[in-house]
């Protein structure tokens, strides 16, 4: 039982019935624990007609996947196929660390997937999922960085190409770092999870 479920089925009637009348104001854990104990209650008429304007209008304008966050979602589900296409290309590598790196993307896909998934079914677990990918997705970047800068130590001739793999390493480091910021900062993620990162 949540700490709102408990603290709900202390109140009286009236009490429920004023927090149903301002449910926008609370998050989306309490607005959920307020629906489950007024439908547990035997309730007076009053209170029923609150219950229902409540799940007519429980819906804020930053309640769900919209704006960036939609945005994140989305690129979750694109970046399975950039991640399996990744992998593909790198089944053939020529040492160990390009064979780890495509097992990495490969467990990325499934990662992006399964995260993309849980955040459109709001699942409690979807925040962790997300602060895992971030963190994957920003390693990935280090090992791509790491990989430039050995090139370039072992073969100045491919100065060019280690370059650009250091550059694509640091931008993909960038990317994930911005995201966990949005994560930690965002309205939307707070309303539609419960909590930010």
């Amino acid at each position: 039982m949540t700490d709102f479920a408990q603290r709900y089925r202390g109140m009286s009637n009236h009490r429920l019935a004023q927090l149903a009348a301002d449910h926008n104001a609370l998050v989306p854990e309490a607005r959920e624990a307020l629906r489950a104990e007024i439908a547990r209650r035997p309730l007076p008429i009053a209170l029923r007609s609150a219950q229902v304007e409540q799940r007519a209008s429980a819906k804020g304008p930053l309640d769900g996947l919209g704006g960036w966050l939609a945005w994140y979602c989305f690129g979750l589900f694109g970046g399975v196929y950039n991640e399996a296409r990744l992998a593909v290309s790198l089944r053939g590598g020529v040492n160990s660390v390009m064979l780890a790196f495509s097992i990495l993307c490969w467990g990325m896909a499934a990662w992006n997937l399964a995260t993309g998934v849980s955040m459109v079914v709001r699942a409690r677990s979807a925040l962790r999922m997300i602060f895992i990918h971030l963190i994957l997705g920003a390693l990935q970047g280090v090992v791509i960085v790491a990989d430039g800068t050995a090139l370039l130590a072992s073969s100045p001739r491919s100065a060019g190409v280690a370059e650009a793999l250091i550059g694509v390493g640091l931008g993909i480091c960038a990317f994930y770092v911005i995201w966990f910021r949005y994560f930690q900062v965002s309205k939307r993620v707070k309303i539609t999870f419960g909590r930010n990162l």
